[in-house]
């Protein structure tokens, strides 16, 4: 049985969300309260006795100069992976929601690893088309550090599986280095780090109003910003949701990097998770594979220092609805 809920009724989608072992917050209804230009919509798959089985939370946005939309499931959907029943009836409703809202197509990226090959033969099967890109192309990055921390009780069994380097870099830091939370007063500060830092990294920041968004809309949304003399050195962003805690938006002021205040965030964001006991940190995502010849293993040696491993999902799915117009569309943005 398929049920559909709007975003001021979703309580039971959220609370199957924190519950799941793939747990993510891009499946909740707060993301799309941050993604608020986009229509939200969730999906909910019950067995016989009502009991959820399986969840898909939906982003509907508009096709620019057209009265078509694309329907976007991020890190979704979620439910057993050997139950591939629920998934199929998931996509299924989709497919009824695409009429609703002239969908021109329907994206998914659940965190299944790529060594599923049921999943991937199913898909397939299914009329689904792959991009298994390993780089930031993808709306999210399939190939990712995540740190188990199921074994590691204690923040001395947290720094030993550090790489001594990185034991250096912390020791360091936490003799000048200050911890505080962020607020939406300390945005202006952080929107000037995140400048700095795309202009080296080469990407462009979200909008003050994005952010604004994230820290005051999004269930488990937190600010950390390390100081030094009293001055903001280095922030993240970071959210917890049930089994895991995500790192995600880091940035720096150019010359406040010598105390290294990006590693001491992260030692602290990691000791926290640990101290709340999640299973799970999150790095995020990498480009390419750990290969010491792709060019940007550096950032590869960064997040294995942490302790971290190398993780590698299934990729990005995309069933077509409006074939010839998604062509078209493809075409125009090439």
């Amino acid at each position: 049985m398929i049920e559909i809920v709007d975003i001021d009724h979703a309580a039971e989608i959220d609370a199957f969300v924190r519950a799941h072992e793939k747990c993510h917050f891009e499946q909740t209804s707060s993301w799309g309260r941050v993604k608020n230009y986009s229509d939200w919509v969730g999906l909910i798959c019950r067995d016989e006795r009502g009991a959820i089985k399986g969840v898909m939370s939906i982003l509907v946005s508009k096709v620019n100069h057209t009265n078509m939309t694309r329907l976007y499931a991020p890190r979704g959907p979620l439910f057993d992976e050997a139950d591939l029943d629920t998934f199929r009836a998931l996509i299924d409703a989709a497919k009824k929601l695409a009429k609703k809202y002239n969908a021109m197509v329907l994206k998914i990226d659940p965190m299944i690893p790529n060594e599923n090959e049921v999943f991937l033969s199913l898909t397939k099967e299914m009329g689904f088309s792959v991009n298994t890109a390993a780089d930031f192309s993808l709306s999210n990055p399939r190939v990712a550090y995540v740190t188990d921390l199921s074994g590691i009780h204690t923040h001395e069994e947290l720094f030993a599986i550090y790489h001594r380097t990185m034991k250096g870099h912390i020791r360091k830091a936490e003799k000048t280095l200050t911890l505080r939370m962020g607020t939406e007063n300390d945005l202006p500060d952080f929107i000037e780090m995140m400048k700095q830092t795309g202009e080296k990294n080469g990407f462009h920041p979200h909008s003050m109003q994005y952010y604004k968004a994230f820290i005051n809309d999004l269930e488990g949304a937190s600010f950390w910003i390390a100081e030094e003399d009293g001055l903001p050195a280095a922030a993240t962003f970071a959210v917890e949701l049930g089994n895991r805690m995500w790192y995600m938006y880091g940035c720096s002021f150019r010359d406040r990097l010598k105390n290294h205040p990006n590693e001491f965030l992260q030692w602290k964001m990691q000791c926290h998770a640990v101290d709340q006991g999640y299973r799970y940190f999150d790095l995020r995502g990498v480009e390419g594979f750990p290969d010491p010849e792709n060019p940007h293993y550096g950032l590869h040696r960064y997040k294995q220092s942490l302790g971290s491993t190398f993780v590698c999902y299934c990729g990005e799915f995309y069933y077509v609805y409006k074939p010839l117009a998604y062509k078209a569309l493809n075409l125009i943005h090439k």
